[in-house]
């Protein structure tokens, strides 16, 4: 039979799992990537062969509008995929939703091997009420 500060304990035990996974998780989606850059996206121009603009929003996102020569790869297919669309020698410029899947981004191109990564300082949602200057 169980007795009850048994199943007290048990219960905090899983509490304490939780917490702790919580506090992990919160800690690695706000820490940001090593040598990671933000830059004015305003200024960029799409007319160097060795700048990728990677454009990680869905695909409905991209289409309703987006950055002129930007390659579109969601956030979900980025690990998969980003070898196929992008060289490791490429400047990578990311441009997100926010900050927070930008940076996520970040890590996951590093954990690939690219060196040179940015973020755009301004999200390209703003490219729905064409108030960012690169988008079409």
């Amino acid at each position: 039979m169980w007795n009850i500060s048994q199943i007290g304990d048990r219960n905090m035990w899983w509490v304490s799992v939780v917490i702790f996974i919580a506090i992990v998780v919160a800690i690695r989606n706000l820490w940001p990537s090593e040598d990671l850059q933000e830059i004015p996206c305003e200024t960029l121009k799409n007319n160097n062969s060795t700048i990728k603009l990677l454009d990680i929003r869905d695909a409905l996102d991209f289409q309703a509008g987006h950055v002129p020569g930007s390659v579109n790869i969601s956030l979900g297919r980025l690990p998969y995929v980003a070898n196929l669309d992008l060289a490791h020698d490429h400047s990578v410029i990311i441009m997100g939703n926010n900050d927070r899947r930008s940076k996520k981004a970040a890590r996951i191109l590093k954990k690939k091997g690219f060196q040179h990564i940015y973020i755009c300082m301004k999200p390209v949602t703003s490219c729905y009420d064409n108030e960012h200057s690169m988008c079409s």
